[in-house]
């Protein structure tokens, strides 16, 4: 049987251009609905009848010795986070998706802004620089938010305490890992005699 293209349908049996088809009415959906026209007799402001929202402070996670926890109280404390700083700082290299956590779980309005940092190698990189703004701040710390931010500053303190237990254990676990995927007649590669 010989291929050819009929039609762009290549694959197709020849009954398939048998299908009827038949046009469907494509209705607006705002036929037959009334537009509510904005009100301007009433005394609302006009960044409201424009769609500005009112910001307010999210809510406060329930664990203190989190991460989380931490990037928040460090927010709330007027700091702007990097990447680089939450490595060293908060003991996370996923400062992105914690922020995102914090902003559609509970709330918060973190803002970013890209920043320009020299690399050692002699680059120019570009990093995001994450921060809550001033009123954001104020507001959360009038509803208590102080309070909260001392109890995780204590909760990672008592945290950080068993620091080198869980490197000891790290490195356990990496040992065992290894001697178990070592097969006994595998080489190196610069060890034997092929060269």
């Amino acid at each position: 049987m010989k291929w050819r293209r009929r039609n762009e349908r290549r694959y197709q049996s020849p009954a398939a251009g048998a299908v009827v088809r038949r046009p469907v009415p494509l209705v607006q959906p705002w036929e037959g609905r009334q537009v509510k026209t904005p009100d301007t007799t009433k005394a609302v402001s006009s960044a409201t009848r424009q769609g500005a929202q009112i910001i307010t402070p999210g809510g406060l996670p329930a664990k203190l010795n989190t991460v989380t926890a931490e990037v928040l109280a460090r927010l709330l404390n007027y700091e702007r986070l990097t990447s680089l700083d939450a490595v060293d700082e908060a003991s996370t290299t996923r400062l992105s998706a914690v922020t995102f956590y914090l902003a559609e779980k509970y709330g918060w309005p973190i803002e970013a802004v890209d920043k320009a940092a020299g690399c050692r190698d002699g680059r120019v990189a570009w990093v995001a620089e994450y921060f809550l703004g001033p009123e954001i701040v104020a507001r959360a710390m009038a509803d208590g938010a102080g309070d909260w931010c001392a109890k995780v500053r204590a909760a990672r303190r008592a945290r950080r305490a068993h620091a080198a237990q869980a490197r000891r254990e790290a490195e356990r676990a990496n040992a065992a890992r290894k001697a178990r995927r070592h097969h006994p007649g595998q080489q190196g590669l610069f060890e034997g005699g092929a060269a």
